[in-house]
């Protein structure tokens, strides 16, 4: 709350219309919250004026969880509304009746929590130096003792004396704390990890607590990441802090409904720290400036319950004529960065994500080396195996590394493309720890087929799942539908994502292909063989030979997706019809000619989790499969008469 002391009668208004709880807008991960109006207008009053904040942006009432036995800490700090002309002296207090005044003054009942368990560092003592406006942060101890289940407060007061006047109606910062049992813990340790990097600005990280082990129900995955805050210089300081959007500033608000249902299913939560287009970095920061921003890394720990960071020097805009309190891009200083992580946050994660190798920590710092500072290292290049790369960074064992890291979004198919069993079972082999899996949109694949096919050779297990996805902002699930052979059955109107046809001069002379864009046509999957196969009837640009004779299309239990392969015979020569077809994959050739080829690749395609929608992908932009029949050696379509030739990727919608 600001503190803040107006001139004449328009004090109290003014407080109340500025400063009022209501009026604070979260919006990002910055020190500092934005105030709804101008904070520059307060330097017009006479004196200097302070106020109690807490670090991390957090606002007021944010709650700090407190995990079984283990202690918690919040971060305060004094922020003027000037420059200091002279050190301005602080003490911070526990305030039980500053909560009291609040609980009646906004209709609450909060509990404060046992004041024996509470104590602030330094005796609450601190101080705003001359020519600054913020002190240092002041940490407050929590420890274990309340009852769990209960939601407690806690009311830190403050007092200033060097020329700053503190208001006594908005002096008290209050944090909500809230006892919670341990975390669960995985009965046997895992020799391979998972973890999950989900972006957040589109994906909600609940969803990766919706995948179990089927024998004994644990989380598939160990390890999740909000990708991503960042870390930016901050204009007003010229220091490196922690910037976070509204999306990552949406969930680290709402902690409690998104990063503690995962905690309480025993998986671990990480922030990841991502460059962003300035000079700070990993890889940049000096000692003390690396001393400094591991202090506000573990203020976001502790508030939000974090379990730990990730770090993935990309973006930064490393400059050759560094910044004060910046250096010159070294693989040191980010070793550096880790030290001090590890030296005040000993219990908590820190993984790094690297694809240059010199965009990694290496070498050592005080004796300890980069593979003994940090928990985990992974490659970033997906779907490639970097085997033995783990012996480019000092002390880094191989249980600590993950050398193959999959990509698992639309553009990889969900995971699959180039994707390879027996390289997971080498990682397994060889003694690697880690397998990192990246992008989840569970919103359109199920996950469970792809998620299986790793860990019945990481864990000889399957992997089940409940069938629920979360969209980014929901705290509840939505029902959905997992792939298997009985969802592809029925009708379907597809559409192409493109098509070619002739265009035809005034007189009606054809003189070249050209592009048609999507089309659209109706086609009817039926049963073949149970659990294996279908009939679809009606594809693509000649539905007059595809209605009566269907293609066969195939399902594959082992990823739950639908394959057409050519050449396929759809019907051979009898009395009836004396002409053999195929389907086969054509492209335009010379003018008003369509050519068919041997090719073999097949089209592929995935029903998404609603269940009303396939995507299809077929062999390019320029590629559709047809009906064809050999003459003299060449095979030709039913005939040309048609206005366009319908290919590339397909969309199918139940109708």
């Amino acid at each position: 709350m600001l503190i803040m002391k107006y001139l004449n009668n328009i004090k109290l208004s003014l407080v109340a219309a500025v400063f009022v709880c209501t009026g604070t807008v979260f919006t990002g991960c910055e020190d500092d919250l934005t105030i709804s109006g101008s904070t520059d207008k307060l330097e017009t009053v006479d004196g200097v004026y302070g106020y109690v904040r807490s670090a991390a942006g957090a606002r007021e009432l944010t709650p700090i969880t407190l995990f079984g036995d283990k202690a918690g800490t919040g971060h305060l700090f004094f922020e003027l509304t000037k420059v200091a002309e002279q050190d301005v002296a602080v003490t911070f207090k526990i305030d039980k009746d500053a909560l009291e005044a609040y609980n009646e003054a906004n209709n609450t009942s909060y509990e404060m929590y046992p004041v024996d368990k509470l104590s602030l560092a330094n005796g609450g003592k601190i101080t705003v130096k001359a020519g600054e406006k913020k002190s240092a942060s002041m940490e407050l101890n929590i420890s274990a003792g309340g009852t769990i289940g209960t939601t407690y407060a806690v009311a830190i007061s403050a007092t200033a004396d060097g020329g700053a006047t503190v208001s006594t109606n908005n002096q008290t910062y209050i944090y909500l704390v809230k006892p919670q049992p341990t975390y669960p813990v995985r009965g046997t340790a895992r020799d391979v990890k998972t973890l999950c990097f989900v972006e957040v600005n589109n994906e909600n990280i609940l969803n990766c607590g919706e995948y179990t082990m089927a024998k004994d129900g644990t989380p598939f995955f160990d390890v999740v990441s909000i990708f991503a805050a960042n870390i930016n210089v901050d204009s007003k300081t010229g220091r490196a802090h922690i910037f976070c959007n509204d999306q990552v500033s949406f969930l680290l608000k709402n902690a409690d409904q998104i990063i503690r249902p995962l905690q309480a299913k025993g998986i671990k939560v990480n922030m990841t720290i991502l460059g962003n287009h300035d000079e700070s970095g990993m890889s940049s920061l000096s000692k003390e400036a690396a001393e400094d921003f591991a202090k506000e890394l573990k203020a976001y720990a502790d508030i939000y319950g974090l379990d730990g960071f990730d770090f993935d020097d990309e973006y930064s805009n490393y400059s050759e004529n560094p910044s004060p309190g910046f250096e010159e891009r070294s693989s040191a200083n980010y070793c550096r960065l880790m030290y001090e992580c590890r030296k005040i946050m000993p219990d908590k994660l820190l993984g790094i994500y690297e694809y240059l190798l010199y965009d990694a920590p290496n070498g050592s710092v005080e004796g300890k080396s980069a593979g003994e500072l940090v928990d985990y290292m992974c490659y970033g290049t997906y779907q490639r195996y970097a085997k033995g790369r783990e012996e480019n960074f000092a002390g880094l064992p191989k249980s600590k590394y993950g050398p193959y890291s999959l990509k698992i979004n639309k553009e990889y198919t969900g995971g699959w493309d180039n994707f390879n069993q027996e390289t997971i079972q080498d990682l397994k082999d060889a003694g690697y720890g880690l397998q990192v899996f990246y992008n989840p949109e569970p919103g359109i694949f199920s996950y469970d087929h792809y998620f299986t096919a790793v860990s019945k050779v990481l864990y000889d297990d399957e992997v089940e799942w409940t069938g629920k996805y979360y969209e980014r902002t929901g705290f509840s699930t939505i029902n959905a539908t997992r792939a298997i052979y009985e969802s592809y059955l029925g009708e379907w109107s597809v559409t192409s994502s493109n098509s070619l046809y002739v265009y035809v001069d005034e007189e009606n002379n054809p003189r070249w292909w050209d592009w048609g864009g999507s089309q659209k046509f109706n086609i009817r999957i039926e049963e073949k063989e149970a659990g294996k196969s279908y009939y679809v009837y009606g594809w693509g640009t000649y539905p007059e030979i595809t209605n009566k004779y269907p293609l066969v299309m195939e399902y594959n239990d082992y990823d739950g997706f639908i394959y057409i392969s050519c050449p396929q015979t759809i019907h051979e020569a009898d009395e009836a019809d004396p002409i053999t077809w195929e389907m086969r994959l054509g492209t335009y050739g010379k003018v008003n000619v369509w050519s068919f080829y041997d090719y073999t690749n097949p089209i592929s395609g995935y029903v998404t989790v609603g269940g009303t929608v396939i995507n299809m992908t077929g062999p390019g932009n320029r590629w559709g499969i047809d009906p064809c029949h050999d003459v003299d050696g060449t095979f030709v379509p039913p005939h040309m008469d048609v206005k366009y030739h319908i290919t590339e990727n397909y969309t199918l919608v139940k109708n």
